[in-house]
């Protein structure tokens, strides 16, 4: 056993200690939760924008029967049901390189991942003139 073991160990054992002695009444929150996507930013005003985009398999059947022709090789018994279509937001694509772009700024060997964006939900009041 090493060090840092011996002490996650034995600190575990007494804060369980602790928390048994100290249970007591919960603590209920006098206002109510809001949800957050990021400090200062009501999930409520958000919406998030898809990476793909849904597309009738019908308007592209070409695309879809050279996906399966591909997807099942030598394989002549194989039976592939495609069950969507998706094509990449164009949207998506073009915030997430301004994004990463912008965070790398100057840094050569930096690298970025854009796992969600948000586009300001569009209200009645917002487009009055």
């Amino acid at each position: 056993m090493g060090f840092r073991s011996w002490l996650r160990e034995r600190f575990s054992r007494m804060a369980r200690r602790r928390g048994s002695r100290r249970a007591g009444p919960a603590r209920t929150a006098s206002a109510p939760q809001v949800e957050m996507i990021a400090p200062g930013y009501p999930a409520a005003d958000w919406e998030e924008l898809p990476a793909y985009l849904p597309v009738d398999p019908e308007g592209h059947k070409v695309a879809c029967i050279i996906a399966a022709a591909i997807a099942a090789g030598e394989h002549t018994e194989s039976n592939l049901v495609l069950r969507r279509v998706s094509m990449a937001n164009p949207e998506y694509t073009r915030v997430a390189c301004i994004a990463t772009a912008l965070g790398a700024g100057a840094l050569d060997k930096s690298s970025f991942t854009v796992k969600r964006i948000y586009r300001k939900k569009v209200t009645e009041n917002t487009h009055a003139a």
